[in-house]
């Protein structure tokens, strides 16, 4: 009578697991991720002559300095106006480069336009 206990709680242990592994691994594979360049050049949100090389260094900032302090704030929560302002506010707090914060407001408008 103990073997076929063992072997039940065995294999509820089992699908206990496989299930938790399951939800875990389709929650991170559902999360969305910041739009990359060839994303938004992809869905057709790119100005005429926009520089992709600009946005790749843009949402470079954006996962690598701004989100060292804070979380990762999607580019269509804040409007263009209010992009600007936090851009001038917190380059200065983060010791951005001119060209690092220009990128990273160029990156944050034209992936806010695409709607992600």
């Amino acid at each position: 009578m103990r073997k076929p206990f063992l072997r039940m709680t065995m294999v509820l242990a089992f699908l206990a697991a496989a299930g938790v592994a399951g939800w875990i691994s389709g929650c991170a594979t559902g999360k969305a991720s910041i739009p990359t360049a060839e994303e938004l050049g992809a869905a057709g949100t790119l100005p005429r002559g926009a520089d992709p090389d600009a946005l790749r260094r843009g949402r470079a900032v954006l996962v690598t300095e701004c989100a060292a302090c804070h979380r990762l704030f999607w580019p269509n929560e804040y409007s263009p106006a209010q992009w600007r302002a936090i851009v001038k506010r917190m380059a200065r707090r983060a010791s951005l480069s001119g060209d690092q914060a220009a990128d990273l407001l160029f990156y944050l408008l034209t992936a806010g336009r695409s709607g992600r």
